[in-house]
């Protein structure tokens, strides 16, 4: 299946570009893309354990599943008050 992830902040910065076109399997996880983009962008490998997706509006958990065709969004750790 075919993914657009859109990373925003500093990743954007750090990968050059807004937007990642991303083969995978049918059936995949937010945690396999995760591995995924990790793995063919060691520029993100500092941002392993924080990084989050989204969906939408919806934050997506390691194991929801991925659809062809979703845009999914790439985010940095962040905090706010």
């Amino acid at each position: 299946m075919r993914l657009t992830v859109r990373p925003f902040a500093q990743l954007r910065e750090r990968l050059g570009t807004g937007t990642l076109e991303v083969e995978l399997p049918s059936g995949a996880t937010a945690a396999e893309l995760l591995e995924l983009l990790v793995a063919e962008h060691p520029a993100l490998t500092p941002f392993r354990e924080s990084l989050m997706l989204a969906r939408g509006t919806e934050m997506l958990p390691p194991g929801s599943a991925l659809a062809n065709g979703d845009e999914v969004a790439l985010y940095p750790p962040f905090s706010g008050g």
